[in-house]
Order: C-alpha cells, then structure tokens, then sequence
C-alpha cells in the first residue's frame, strides 16, 4: 500500500509542476490586446490555483502515509 501511495505522491507533484509551469508560460507571453491580457490572467491564476491545490493535497497524503 505504501509503495502505491509514494505513487500517487509522485503522480501528483508532477502535475502540480506541470500546471505551474504552464501558468508560468501563460503569463508571461507577449499579447498585442487589452482583452488577452484579461485572459491570461485569470487563466495563469487557475493553473497556479490547480499546482497549488494538488501540491498541498500530494503534502498533506506524504505525511499522512507516515
């Protein structure tokens, strides 16, 4: 059980990684307009919100399991 649980951990901080970085790259590109500045804010946000929520959900599962 414990190895499955290490699993999922691992699973988990990957894609919090993931979703970070990708919020990362939807911020900082480039835009010509007003209205996608608007965009890339709420959808760097929620990428952030997402690689927050799963690091803190991978934590609170590592300690947990012992």
């Amino acid at each position: 059980m414990r190895a499955r649980v290490n699993r999922a951990v691992a699973v988990m901080a990957c894609v919090s990684a993931t979703a970070a970085i990708g919020g990362a790259i939807i911020v900082t590109r480039p835009t010509t307009q007003p209205q996608h500045v608007y965009i890339k804010r709420i959808a760097g946000t929620m990428c952030f919100a997402g690689a927050l929520i799963l690091a803190l959900y991978a934590y609170g599962l590592e300690r947990m399991s012992g």
